[in-house]
């Protein structure tokens, strides 16, 4: 007899997925080596989730998204830093890492009958992680998915506000060094210094990576044309391409983009100003610091106050 799909995730869950002495024996396991793993990288509600969600139904990936305890033991801890680079990897936690892939791997192939020979894992935290990443998979790939900054910081607050997050650090989202500056200051600040780190730090990791190891895609291209992105994203990092591999693919997604100019009040907009405006420039979203807010005409622009 079959076992409903919600249970068996239950099971899955229980008894590997969050279990700390299943994915701590793993380690003990020999294991085949990992063949390029793709690591989807970004803010947290940088639109990673879904995309995460749509590539992971390829046909040639394992997709473990989150994998919080797989990669962090001690995820929960609310003080700790999210930042590591190859100084933190231990040869424990890298053979753990390792076998539990491989064999989730094999896993999702017997499972759903399919060849899924590479891996694939969102986890925001691990976008503060490339140098670690590197050091346990050489041969790693990275998607850095980029949204306008704006509204990033409007969907942490909103998610902090709805789930109640208030007393937890910065909501739970990936800390960037120095979050302990800002963490008590007002949401909007914190969560858009919180943004602006995030991607200074992405950004200068995968600077000096080989082109057909890195594909960055801003969120609002995604939406639009979600099949053509992923296409070239798979030819890019040698999995199937064709038609019948990329027809899973969804056309284009729905745009969400357009709620912060009018959820925000021109206090916050005016207070994550000045920790947005470089990167947005950057990043092409606008062209000048005295941006102004679309359909609105209450938020007076100011110029750039503080570095990112």
């Amino acid at each position: 007899m079959r076992i409903p799909g919600k249970v068996e995730r239950i099971l899955w869950y229980t008894l590997w997925g969050r279990n700390p002495v299943t994915l701590a024996v793993m380690a003990l396991l020999p294991h085949r080596p990992v063949d390029r793993p793709i690591f989807i990288l970004g803010s947290p509600r940088s639109g990673t989730s879904v995309f995460s969600r749509i590539f992971g139904a390829h046909p040639e990936l394992a997709n473990w998204s989150e994998g919080h305890f797989l990669f962090d033991p001690h995820y929960r801890n609310q003080t700790n830093e999210h930042r590591w680079t190859e100084k933190d990897v231990t040869p424990f936690g890298a053979r753990r890492l390792q076998s539990n892939i491989a064999w989730y791997c094999r896993y999702i192939s017997v499972r759903q009958h399919i060849n899924a020979h590479r891996f694939t894992n969102k986890l925001p935290r691990n976008t503060l992680r490339v140098p670690w990443l590197l050091s346990i998979f050489p041969d790693a790939q990275f998607i850095h998915i980029i949204r306008d900054g704006r509204a990033v910081v409007r969907s942490m607050v909103r998610v902090m506000e709805k789930q109640g997050k208030q007393d937890r650090t910065l909501a739970d989202f990936a800390r960037p060094p120095g979050w302990q500056e800002y963490y008590q200051a007002d949401p909007y600040e914190a969560h858009a210094r919180q943004w602006a780190g995030i991607e200074d730090i992405v950004q200068a990791d995968l600077a000096g990576l080989p082109e057909d190891r890195v594909y960055r895609a801003k969120y609002e291209d995604f939406i639009v044309s979600t099949r053509e992105i992923m296409r070239s994203m798979c030819t890019r990092f040698g999995l199937r391409d064709d038609d019948k591999a990329v027809s899973r693919f969804p056309e284009h997604l729905e745009n969400r983009n357009s709620k912060w100019p009018t959820e925000c009040t021109t206090e916050q907009i005016e207070t994550m100003r000045p920790w947005v405006t470089p990167l947005l420039l950057k990043y092409g979203y606008e062209t000048s610091a005295d941006w102004s807010v679309p359909g609105r005409t209450d938020a007076p622009s100011s110029t750039v106050g503080a570095s990112t």
